[in-house]
């Protein structure tokens, strides 16, 4: 059973690269893969240093295809050093939904489901961007204990 909550966060300044894919879970890994490992070539080309998070973040919601920024969390300093396909942007600051997904990312639209059910019983708005947080990674944790942070911008 997912806990939601409404908490209050901070900017998240980030680099990152903007990818489209369909809606299948092995094309998103792939195009998700491609993107992260060409944000972190950037980094290690500009010697920046990541400050912690591994995210992903949304602006359009479509049911066809899946439009994401998958990138690193790192200093407002650093953002100044985006150029070519690596772009900086920050996550917002406010209110938001939070909720951990614990699992297969496949399994990330199931809980997202459970998020809408409980939005609409709680009058709550959803709004741009969501973001995801990974908590850890596929190489060195067994999917079933994968953890996803995600935060949903409210309108």
């Amino acid at each position: 059973m997912l806990k939601f909550e409404l908490i209050e966060v901070e900017e998240l300044p980030y680099l990152y690269e903007e990818r489209s894919c369909s809606m299948d879970p092995s094309d998103i890994s792939r195009a998700m893969g491609e993107a992260f490992q060409n944000v972190t070539d950037f980094l290690g080309s500009k010697q920046i240093e990541p400050a912690g998070e591994v995210l992903s973040v949304y602006y359009t919601y479509d049911p066809d295809k899946m439009t994401f920024r998958a990138g690193f969390s790192v200093s407002a300093e650093d953002l100044a050093k985006a150029e070519g396909l690596v772009k900086a942007a920050v996550t917002p600051a406010g209110e938001v939904l939070t909720f951990t997904h614990v699992g297969p990312y496949a399994g990330l639209r199931d809980s997202y489901g459970e998020m809408m059910k409980y939005m609409e019983k709680n009058d709550l708005k959803i709004g741009a961007p969501t973001w995801e947080i990974y908590l850890n990674t596929p190489e060195t944790t067994p999917e079933e204990q994968l953890e996803t942070k995600v935060f949903v911008s409210l309108d």
